[in-house]
């Protein structure tokens, strides 16, 4: 049975052209020359991998119409979302090695290859402490935002509070030291975030693994530590309905163990502070 199965996969695996076929047949039935025009190849080139097909059992012919069999049905539904978690792994492949997987939980682990193409923003030296424009362009023009975040960034409290005036959706899930820089460094940005109504705020009190997640309705934007624990600004920015719905389910297990924090906390921490 092993034997089998190693032979099926190097078939397909072992030949763009196979698996070109493979998963165009997946779509629907094609004659010979629908093949050919959609692959762009000729019949003396094509004809060679349908041959191995069929006699693999991938591949049925029927009034010169080629079809996927039960078996090539199946292979193809398992193997496109392997391709596609290796095109993620593939698009920038020293950043997924050189930073902290473990920190996803297994379960969205699996599911990676969701976020699709993405794009890393890395700042130079001259705007590390700015928020990437094209982030920023996005995040103004979200109706709703959800964020975790476990450190604190300089421009962070006023984006969220002028979000918040503006009527967009707001959740934001921030850890025990960051409510204490924001309540002690900026006290007006924070009551703005408690005036509106559209603004929730919550508190994780239990260690994090996971230094950031933005999830919007537009795109989804996270950071990941390093192996070596280290944090440095590279941003991974998805769009795509996959993407978001990937981005909003780490949101909701970053914040599964977090509290919801009221305006009466906060008055409480101000008034120990004075």
């Amino acid at each position: 049975m092993s034997t089998i199965k190693q032979s099926l996969i190097t078939l397909i695996l072992l030949s763009n052209r196979r698996k070109e076929l493979l998963f165009l047949l997946k779509k629907e039935p094609r004659d010979i020359d629908t093949i050919k025009e959609l692959l762009k190849v000729d019949s003396g080139s094509i004809q060679p991998h349908i041959k191995k097909m069929k006699d693999a059992g991938l591949i049925t012919e029927k009034n010169k119409t080629y079809n996927l069999s039960d078996i090539g049905e199946t292979l193809a539904e398992n193997l496109q979302p392997l391709l596609n978690t290796a095109e993620v792994f593939e698009e920038n492949t020293e950043y997924w090695k050189s930073h902290d997987l473990s920190s996803i939980p297994y379960f969205l682990l699996e599911r990676i290859e969701e976020i699709g193409h993405f794009e890393l923003l890395e700042p130079d030296a001259e705007h590390l402490a700015e928020t990437p424009k094209i982030l920023l362009e996005n995040m103004l023009n979200s109706k709703e935002i959800m964020t975790f975040v476990s450190y604190s960034h300089p421009e962070a409290p006023f984006i969220y509070s002028e979000l918040a005036e503006r009527g967009t959706e707001v959740t934001l899930c921030i850890t025990q030291n960051v409510a204490e820089r924001l309540f002690s460094s900026y006290r007006e940005e924070t009551e703005k975030l408690f005036r509106v109504n559209n603004s929730k705020i919550f508190i994780l009190r239990t260690p994090t693994t996971i230094p950031s997640i933005i999830v919007t309705d537009r795109f989804l934007a996270f950071k990941l530590f390093e192996k070596n624990g280290k944090l440095r600004d590279q941003i991974i920015l998805c769009f795509g309905e996959k993407a978001l719905c990937w981005g909003k389910d780490l949101f909701l297990h970053c914040i599964e163990t977090a509290e919801p924090l009221f305006e009466k906390d906060f008055l409480q921490i101000m008034k120990l502070n004075r």
